[in-house]
């Protein structure tokens, strides 16, 4: 049985007519259509003889490929074990000469150490000696320096001594005169106050005199007003005893 016998010519006929081809159109290229399936598909066997062609091939050419990459893996095999010889060897060359490099380091960093600890001990006694020489110079200008400042010191306190002294008699003078002027200023106040007083005093008297002056003169003017008064209520009596009798 072909592939080309599942084909359906009548629906694909009916579906071109659908679409706008004639009948005779549709037939022609129905038929067009199953030849070229009938032409360009294989049968059953002709498939089996290609699976079965394509399977020796395949194995063929497996069993080349697994000789070549066996042959391609023994010879990196080869390589490899070249290579790792070689570069051992130079790996083991490398460590001498780094060892022989790093005792020449380690023998010229002992000699460099040994000189920087000498030059370090001298430059230290060198410090030393001059750091004595500053403290012993520092510490002779301290003393003169102090000596001059007591001096100094000495010399403005003997002025200020003297300049207090002036200020204390200034200022005693000074006390004395304003005790002489208070002193004056209170017998004059004395004076004044006292000056004072008597004319207080004689201004209290005269006013005490104008005042019995004036009383005298009142009780005299009550006594005219009050004289005529007691007269009217006198003769008032009279008359109101004379009505009632």
């Amino acid at each position: 049985m072909t592939i080309a016998a599942a084909f359906d010519t009548h629906r694909f006929i009916q579906s071109l007519i659908k679409s706008g081809f004639t009948a005779q159109q549709a037939e022609t290229l129905a038929y067009e259509q199953v030849d070229l399936l009938n032409s360009n598909l294989a049968t059953t066997q002709d498939l089996d003889a290609l699976r079965n062609s394509t399977s020796h091939d395949l194995e063929t050419h497996r069993l080349s490929l697994e000789s070549k990459l066996e042959e391609h893996r023994i010879a990196q095999d080869a390589k490899i074990d070249a290579l790792r010889l070689s570069l051992e060897a130079k790996l083991e060359e490398q460590s001498r000469a780094f060892d022989a490099k790093l005792a020449e380091q380690s023998h010229n960093l002992e000699t460099l150490r040994l000189s920087q600890d000498a030059k370090i001990d001298a430059l230290q006694i060198s410090l030393e000696a001059k750091l004595e020489e500053h403290r012993i110079a520092t510490a002779h200008d301290l003393e003169t320096h102090r000596l001059s400042l007591e001096s100094k010191i000495e010399e403005q306190g003997r002025a200020f001594d003297a300049k207090i002294d002036a200020l204390r008699l200034s200022l005693e003078a000074k006390l004395e005169e304003q005790s002489r002027a208070i002193a004056e200023n209170r017998s004059a106040t004395a004076k004044e106050f006292e000056a004072l007083r008597l004319a207080h005093d004689a201004k209290l008297e005269e006013l005490r005199h104008s005042h019995d002056a004036k009383l005298q003169s009142a009780k005299y003017d009550i006594i005219k007003w009050i004289y005529p008064a007691l007269i009217a209520m006198g003769g008032l009596i009279v008359a109101l005893v004379k009505l009632l009798e």
